[in-house]
């Protein structure tokens, strides 16, 4: 095993989850409790696990520089899995990358304006910041694996101290609050897509089986280690905040909810409001701007990879200067020009996400365990019952996210 790229690995995939997403959980899961949000995320962990070990199934099956979902879907599920496979990944993946380029511009912004005498023009930021990490995400995967490295090592250090500063202020009668579970049962459902869509990494799969090797034992593990990893900050996180800030009062989790336009930024000021210090600020912000750039650094390698595969792009500098221009101009100009498209569409996120991460790989694996000549080394322990489930799960998230964007279900009022 080569423990350095396993580790690197391993922080590539637990970037790519770990996203400054994770801070505004606790705006959706507030109504219906801690208890009933572990529960959620327990169980969007486990199906995300599987999925993670079914795509490796997958992509093991395919040469190792045409493993893609694109190939998969292609060999796979023909010309129409190969379509759909197609508009998902690039809507999805594209999105995110412009919510992130948009986000951390203002975060650059936000942290560093007051230190020039002139304002920094929005799109100079972009553009820099797509430059300088689109460059490693261009040179190899091993050099964005270096860079995640030590932006993982920042980001998790601001993440404990964040942590640190918050557990003292932690009411544990506020975590354990059985006497209400009935009722905050109907909340649930509102929640469920949030966590489900926290655990989305299948994407970058393929990505690491390049950077790796064929090694479906260490690819298992990575897929383990680093969704566990993601579940364990993701309890730790909802911890502190549903044990921190009310769920009715003054300064509330209720009066957010009847806050116009209310967001994560809210969110995190009113948490720093009640625990009135200046160092949970900082960790809060530094960890909101390093979880971005890490989870892009894992979505744009992922997309280069995707492009190079579909566009058969050879892995020369020039070949991959084409595949980062593919990667890197189309988001960059949406952030540019026309950021509110891509806003919009990312409320709807939650239907292409739900086909790439579960209807899609479910498919695969199935179709692939009847194909007459492609034979995977690693198989998952799972049947045509849990390929079903699996279906069935995704599309039932297609339709909690469709009801929930028409604002029909239960939420904190």
């Amino acid at each position: 095993m080569n423990k350095s790229k396993f580790i690197g690995s391993t922080m590539i995939l637990t970037g790519s989850i770990i996203g400054a997403g994770m801070l505004g959980q606790p705006m959706v899961s507030a109504a219906c409790g801690f208890t009933w949000a572990s529960v959620i995320m327990f169980a969007s962990w486990a199906i995300a696990a599987v999925t993670g070990l079914i795509v490796i199934e997958v992509t093991l099956a395919l040469p190792i520089h045409s493993c893609s979902f694109g190939s998969m879907a292609e060999q796979t599920l023909g010309r129409f899995g190969k379509v759909v496979t197609w508009v998902s990944y690039l809507l999805v993946l594209y999105a995110i990358t412009v919510a992130y380029i948009g986000g951390e511009t203002s975060g650059i912004i936000n942290a560093f304006g007051s230190a020039f005498p002139t304002q920094i023009p929005h799109w100079t930021v972009s553009i820099l910041f797509t430059v300088i990490l689109g460059s490693a995400v261009f040179w190899s995967t091993k050099a964005t694996d270096h860079i995640n490295r030590s932006l993982i090592s920042v980001k998790g250090f601001m993440l404990i101290a964040a942590l640190a500063f918050i557990m003292p202020h932690v009411d544990i009668s506020k975590l354990i609050d059985s006497q209400n579970l009935s009722t905050q049962s109907i909340f649930l459902w509102s929640a469920i897509p949030v966590f489900a869509n926290a655990f989305f990494y299948q994407f970058v799969i393929p990505s690491l089986r390049i950077y790796i090797g064929d090694e479906p034992r260490q690819l298992k593990w990575i897929v383990m280690t680093g969704t566990t990893i993601a579940l364990v900050v993701y309890l730790l996180w909802l911890a502190a905040a549903l044990g921190t800030i009310p769920l009715e009062g003054d300064n509330s989790f209720t009066s957010l909810a009847r806050t116009p336009g209310s967001s994560v930024g809210e969110f995190t000021q009113l948490m720093i409001h009640i625990l009135n210090n200046k160092w949970v600020t900082t960790s809060i912000n530094g960890f909101a701007n390093i979880a971005m750039t890490t989870s892009f650094l894992g979505i744009s390698l992922s997309l280069f990879d995707f492009l190079a595969d579909g566009f058969k792009r050879p892995d020369t500098r020039f070949g991959r200067l084409q595949t980062a221009g593919l990667t890197f101009i189309p988001p960059l100009t949406i952030a540019l020009f026309f950021p509110n498209i891509f806003i919009t569409a990312m409320n709807y996120a939650a239907i292409p996400i739900a086909v790439l991460s579960l209807i899609i790989p479910a498919l695969m694996v199935y179709k692939l365990r009847k194909h007459p000549t492609l034979k995977s080394p690693y198989r998952v322990k799972y049947g045509n019952t849990v390929f079903f489930v699996l279906i069935l799960t995704g599309f039932a998230l297609i339709a909690l996210s469709i009801v929930n964007n028409l604002h029909l279900l239960p939420t904190l009022k």
